[in-house]
């Protein structure tokens, strides 16, 4: 077959038939791309304001494609602003300290709530120190996990972000905490309307 009859018949080919050839391409694209893998984040206070900071997501995301991403589960650790365990010194003697942080899908001015819809998981740790400026306890809290749901957690904007406040004053003077997340993630394909209604449901309130 010539060249030129070759392509001006691949030109009349039926519309539907030439978008069920597209959807098959970049289903199978998808599924190439499909296995788990893991998103990590650090971010520490600085015992005045919220601290972000931003994972670019964008090459998981494709709203228009369907493409979306499943967070399947996160995990959470808190260490000192120099990377060691948290010590008495971080909270000082007879003193408790506090902060909080939060993975959203949206930039956010505060660390928000699970009352917010942008809002993947989010975390609290509690520290005490006693008299002697040892440290008589330390917690954590999640308040959501995206393991908690069959699903997961879909996401369907262009980046991640890992937010951090702590009480003001409550850790020792001049001493940080420093948040890190772990996020076991995967691609997955959605229709097109799917894909926008999660997009949608993670850009209001």
């Amino acid at each position: 077959m010539e060249r030129g009859r070759w392509i001006t018949e691949i030109i009349t080919l039926p519309i539907n038939l030439l978008r069920e050839i597209h959807y098959k391409i970049m289903a199978s694209r998808s599924k190439a791309r499909s296995g788990t893998f893991l998103l990590r984040d650090s971010v520490t206070t600085d015992g005045t304001d919220i601290q972000t900071s931003t994972t670019d997501i964008s090459s998981f995301v494709n709203v228009l494609e369907g493409e979306v991403l499943r967070v399947k589960q996160i995990w959470w650790e808190w260490r000192s602003s120099d990377g060691s365990a948290i010590l008495n010194a971080d909270v000082g003697a007879d003193n408790t300290a506090s902060a909080m942080a939060s993975v959203s899908s949206e930039s956010r001015t505060t660390v928000g709530s699970l009352s917010n819809s942008n809002i993947l998981s989010g975390n609290i740790i509690y520290v005490a120190g006693d008299a002697n400026g040892q440290i008589s306890m330390i917690t954590n809290e999640t308040s959501s996990n995206p393991a908690d749901y069959d699903d997961g957690y879909l996401v369907a904007t262009d980046a991640l972000y890992l937010n951090v406040d702590q009480t003001a004053d409550s850790f020792a003077v001049g001493r940080n905490v420093n948040a890190t997340v772990m996020m076991e993630c995967e691609i997955v394909k959605l229709s097109l309307s799917d894909a926008q209604a999660v997009l949608v449901s993670q850009t209001v309130g």
